[in-house]
């Protein structure tokens, strides 16, 4: 959920604003800020339930912990000061984190967030914008299933694929319409089916009384057929659609092949150290915003939405090693390159764990020695 953090004496008064206050704000972020100008409304629709927006008036003082990630600050409204190990970065225009938000000190730092104005300003996590970008892809990738991604990544099916699979489970579902009144049998069913439209009924036979009753009703986002059995559930129930209804299908054999394929091989730090010492090159499927940001010495830049156009750049062979922030981009594009008969190993953590040199190019001027002391 969006956490809208305001001032203790601004609260009262401000109630009957704040849903028109939120609303320009994620108007500007999806608009104007990195990355979330890069997401589709899909995505951004998901990534606002993540973000923290504070408003702080002149002179309040936020305390701010650090994390793994080194989190995103954006300024959106007013001046603000950041004071950080005795030194002092100004902003004093919210175009100044459009394109470079300011990354947050690591899990065992803290900073202080000192309002000059009246301010606003954006928190984002960057592991679960990593995992989010990562999703955006796929959906993009699968048109066909994209209005129902979110429906169907939710599924213990799914969730029992690791990430870089899911564009190509997607790939292998088939949409299907049925009739009020069709029945499938379970013990027939080869296949996994997730109602996206409509209603079914499970039933089994009461040999009793001689007629099918009712165990329970499914609807839109349930799934049965091979599901079932694997559930261990009853294999003589058969289900009957109680409305016209939109199935999608993905068979069994298909979902087999999916989940006892090998996943991605991933290497640590240290080892991918020695491995692009002796021939190994790096490849950084990141945001060019994110490349300009900070990056691996000796990386090259293809952003994962450009990848599958850019397989011509690459050289099968040359051995590569993939990385993102923390690891969901690179998964799917080491599996990506894995089908095209490239070598590739997955850096485990990504840029994030990497405890090597990292260069830092876009290094921001306006940090300057602390000239005051705050309590």
């Amino acid at each position: 959920m969006i956490n809208l953090i305001l001032s203790r004496r601004n609260q009262a008064s401000a109630v009957m604003t704040i849903s028109t206050k939120l609303k320009k704000v994620l108007f500007k972020l999806s608009n104007l800020y990195f990355p979330f100008n890069h997401l589709s409304p899909e995505r951004l629709q998901e990534i606002v339930n993540h973000i923290r927006i504070i408003e702080l008036q002149q002179d309040e003082i936020l305390q701010m912990r650090g994390s793994i990630s080194h989190d995103y600050l954006y300024l959106m409204e007013g001046e603000i000061d950041i004071v950080f190990e005795g030194s002092i970065r100004t902003i004093s225009d919210p175009k100044e984190t459009q394109r470079s938000p300011v990354l947050l000190p690591d899990k065992k730092s803290s900073c202080s967030i000192i309002a000059k104005t009246d301010c606003i300003i954006s928190h984002a996590n960057r592991e679960i914008l990593d995992t989010i970008i990562s999703w955006d892809h796929i959906g993009r990738k699968t048109r066909n299933t994209v209005k129902y991604i979110d429906m169907i990544r939710n599924t213990l099916l799914f969730q029992r694929l690791p990430i870089e699979y899911i564009e190509n489970a997607f790939s292998r579902m088939r949409s299907s319409h049925f009739s009020k009144g069709d029945t499938i049998p379970a013990e027939q069913s080869d296949a996994y089916y997730l109602i996206l439209s409509g209603r079914a009924e499970v039933q089994t036979f009461d040999t009793v009384n001689q007629r099918f009753i009712q165990v329970t009703e499914l609807g839109v986002g349930d799934i049965f057929g091979h599901e079932v059995r694997v559930s261990g559930k009853n294999t003589d129930e058969t289900i009957t659609l109680l409305e016209d209804s939109e199935i999608l299908i993905l068979g069994k054999s298909d979902y087999q092949q999916l989940v006892s394929r090998p996943e991605v091989q991933t290497v640590q730090a240290q080892v991918a150290k020695t491995m692009l010492d002796n021939g190994y090159k790096l490849l950084d499927v990141r945001f060019p915003e994110e490349y300009a940001e900070s990056r691996i010495p000796g990386a090259k830049l293809i952003p994962l939405s450009e990848l599958s156009d850019k397989l011509a750049e690459l050289s099968k062979k040359q051995p590569y090693i993939i990385y993102c922030h923390s690891g969901p981009r690179s998964a799917v594009a080491a599996l990506l390159l894995h089908e095209h008969h490239f070598e590739t190993l997955l850096l485990e953590g990504g840029i994030r764990d990497w405890p090597y040199e990292i260069e830092q190019p876009s290094t921001n001027a306006n940090i300057v020695s602390m000239t005051k002391k705050f309590h």
